[in-house]
C-alpha cells in the first residue's frame, strides 16, 4: 500500500530550541502514524535576515571587530543546531525559495504548516509562503499547532491573513487566541481546532533517546530564561539558598548572568539532558515549560510584563493542567516549597493529548480518504 508524503513547513534552521524540537517532534509523529514526511527547506528570507549575519564592508573598524566576534559566537551555535538537523530530522533534498516553491507541489499528498509563529506576518515581513500561498490544491492544505504570535492581526496583514488561510482544508493552532483569531476577527468558516504543541506529543522515553545518562553537575536548578528577568534570577536564588542546589542557566544571549554556572553553546540533545537532570526548572519559556512536563520536573515560571508578548502560549497549557500557583509573582517560597503531583497533571495532560493526536489522525484520514477514492 502506499504511504501518503506529507510535507511540514516550519523554522526548522533557526538556532532556537522549541523551534528545532517541535519539527522533529511531528515529524517523529507522523512517521509513527504510517505517514512519510518530509521538511520542507524554504530557504526564508526572514531567515536569512535574523539568523545569518551580512558583513557591512563600510562599518567602522569598531563595528568590523565586533562583526568578526559576533559571527564566530553564532557560527558556532549554528553548526550545533545543523548537526541536530541533520542526525535526526528528514529534509527535502531540495531547497527552495520563492522562486521555485511551486514546483514542490506535485511532490506531497498533504503539506502541513506549524508549530512556531509561522502566521505572524509581522515577523515574516509579509512572506506568505508559511501560509501555503504557492499551492493551488486547498485538499493539500493543513496545519497543526499553528500560531500567530500576537493577540490580534495588524491592519496591514489582515486581507492577506484571510485570503490564504480560508482556504485551508484543515486547521489546528496552539492557543485559543489564535482560535479567536480565525472564527471573531477573520470571520471564517473553516473548523478550528485547538491544539497542544508538537513537543508534548512524543512521552517522556522518547525524548529521553536524545539526553546523556551522565549528569556531570550534580544537583541544579536550571534557569531557561528569554525575558531577562530580574524577578526570576532573585526568585532562583532564593530556591537555591533554600535547597542548596547550585544555579545553571542556559544562556543563549551570551550576557553572563551573576550567581550562576553560564551554559553557552548547548546543543538540543544537551539540552534535554539538562532539563533532565535538574532538580528544579525556572523558566520564562513556553518550551522550557514544555520539557519540564514532559520530563516531571518541579519548576516555576515566569511571564512577559512588556505590551507585546506571547504569554497566551504559556497560560493556555498552564491553566489546561490546573498549575498557575506555579507563577513566580504568587509562589511564596518561605511559606512552602509544594511539590507538582504528576499523577494528576498526566491524567489531565493525557487527556490534552488524545484530542491533539485525535485532530491529526483526523486530518491524515481524510487526506487518505480522498486518496483511496
Amino acid at each position: 500500500m502506499k504511504r501518503l508524503k506529507t510535507c511540514t513547513i516550519t523554522h526548522h534552521t533557526v538556532p532556537n530550541y522549541g523551534a528545532v524540537l517541535q519539527a522533529y517532534a511531528l515529524q517523529k509523529t507522523l512517521d509513527s502514524l504510517g505517514f512519510v514526511n518530509e521538511i520542507l527547506d524554504y530557504d526564508s528570507e526572514r531567515v536569512k535576515y535574523l539568523y545569518h549575519l551580512k558583513y557591512n564592508k563600510n562599518g567602522s573598524l569598531k563595528n568590523k571587530i565586533g562583526f568578526c566576534v559576533t559571527y564566530c559566537i553564532y557560527s558556532k551555535k549554528n553548526k550545533l543546531f545543523q548537526r541536530f538537523v541533520d542526525k535526526y530530522i528528514k529534509v527535502s533534498s531540495v531547497t527552495y525559495n520563492k522562486s521555485n516553491l511551486k514546483d514542490s507541489e506535485q511532490l506531497y499528498d498533504l503539506f502541513i504548516t506549524g508549530s512556531d509563529q509561522v502566521w505572524n506576518l509581522k515577523i515574516h515581513q509579509g512572506d506568505t509562503a508559511y501560509m501555503l500561498d504557492f499551492i493551488s490544491d486547498s485538499k493539500k492544505k493543513g496545519s497543526y499547532a499553528a500560531s500567530f504570535g500576537y493577540e490580534s492581526i495588524p491592519d496591514k496583514y489582515k486581507a492577506d491573513t484571510k485570503k490564504y488561510l480560508s482556504t485551508f482544508s484543515y486547521i489546528n493552532v496552539r492557543e485559543t487566541t489564535g482560535k479567536n483569531i480565525l472564527t471573531n476577527d477573520l470571520c471564517l468558516n473553516n473548523e478550528v481546532s485547538v491544539v497542544l504543541d508538537p513537543t508534548l506529543l512524543l512521552g517522556k522515553k522518547e525524548w529521553l533517546k536524545l539526553a546523556s545518562v551522565n549528569n556531570p553537575h550534580g544537583d541544579y536548578i536550571l534557569i531557561y530564561d528569554l525575558i531577562n528577568s530580574s524577578e526570576l534570577i532573585e526568585f532562583a536564588c532564593q530556591l537555591s539558598r533554600i535547597t542548596h542546589c547550585k544555579l545553571i542557566v542556559i544562556n543563549h544571549q551570551f550576557k553572563k548572568r551573576k550567581h550562576c554556572k553560564n551554559l553557552y553553546f548547548v546543543s538540543p540533545e544537551n539540552f534535554i539532558s539538562l532539563f533532565h537532570h535538574a532538580k528544579y526548572v525556572i523558566t520564562s519559556s513556553f518550551h522550557g515549560v514544555a520539557f519540564s512536563l514532559i520530563l516531571h520536573k518541579q519548576f516555576y515560571y515566569q511571564l512577559n510584563k512588556a505590551k507585546q508578548n506571547n504569554n497566551s502560549r504559556i497560560t493556555d497549557l498552564i491553566n489546561k493542567l490546573d498549575l498557575e500557583n506555579r507563577f513566580i509573582g504568587t509562589t511564596d517560597l518561605t511559606k512552602s516549597l509544594d511539590s507538582i503531583d504528576y499523577k494528576t497533571v498526566n491524567e489531565k495532560l493525557d487527556i490534552q493529548i488524545k484530542q491533539s493526536s485525535a485532530a491529526l489522525i483526523d486530518m491524515l484520514s481524510s487526506v487518505k480518504a480522498e486518496d483511496d477514492s
